[in-house]
């Protein structure tokens, strides 16, 4: 599974594209950076899908430009529907600015399969906590885990002061994972790490169990 995180901007979340199906994890904070990154591996215009792991809208921001450019469909989660357009529910007023006005074409459930080329496919793993409809994104064969803002690198885990945060959600969210096979994580901030990946899940369960 070939996957490229794109630099935006610094205020982004970390945008991943999959060349090979066409799909972006997360769309970041603009649509205009995204589209200029992606420029350098592909033709933006035969990207198909966006896949939001949350709705916050240092993920979602550019979603406008990027629907309006390349026609692409938005994937989310049924349970952070209602954050997505909102201004404080997608905490877009923190950055200044208004929620993406989108449509959203795919909702998500636990355990929904998307296709990602070669018969390949990632697995939707719900993960409420951050936000309601958190989700993951796990490739099995590769061991590969795109963990939004649910878990990052050297034991982080996402903030649970905003709206529809919740610290025993994410605490049952990151046992669950802790249970996955992940030898490469790919977090909604900082650095992808294919190095003692179990370490750093174990670390983040020890620090959500300090916050309950």
């Amino acid at each position: 599974m070939l996957v490229h995180l794109l630099r935006t901007s610094v205020y982004s979340g970390n945008v991943y594209l999959l060349p090979d199906s066409g799909m972006l994890v997360d769309a970041g904070i603009s649509g205009g950076e995204t589209i200029a990154a992606v420029s350098r591996f592909m033709d933006v215009e035969d990207l198909e899908l966006v896949v939001l792991t949350h709705a916050h809208f240092d993920h979602s921001g550019g979603l406008v430009d990027l629907v309006e450019r390349c026609g692409l469909r938005v994937a989310l989660h049924r349970d952070d529907l209602g954050l997505l357009s909102d201004d404080l529910g997608s905490v877009a007023s923190m950055f200044g600015a208004s929620a993406p006005l989108v449509d959203v074409d795919i909702v998500l459930s636990d355990g929904d399969l998307l296709p990602i080329g070669g018969g390949d496919r990632l697995e939707v793993i719900h993960t409420p906590g951050h936000t309601p409809g958190g989700v993951c994104l796990y490739h099995r064969k590769s061991g590969s885990l795109f963990s939004g803002d649910t878990l990052f690198g050297a034991g982080g885990v996402g903030r649970v002061d905003l709206l529809g945060g919740d610290a025993h959600a994410l605490l049952r969210s990151i046992e669950r994972l802790a249970g996955l096979n992940v030898e490469v994580l790919y977090p909604g901030h900082g650095e992808p790490s294919s190095q003692d990946v179990s370490l750093q899940i174990e670390r983040a369960l020890r620090f959500a169990r300090s916050m309950v």
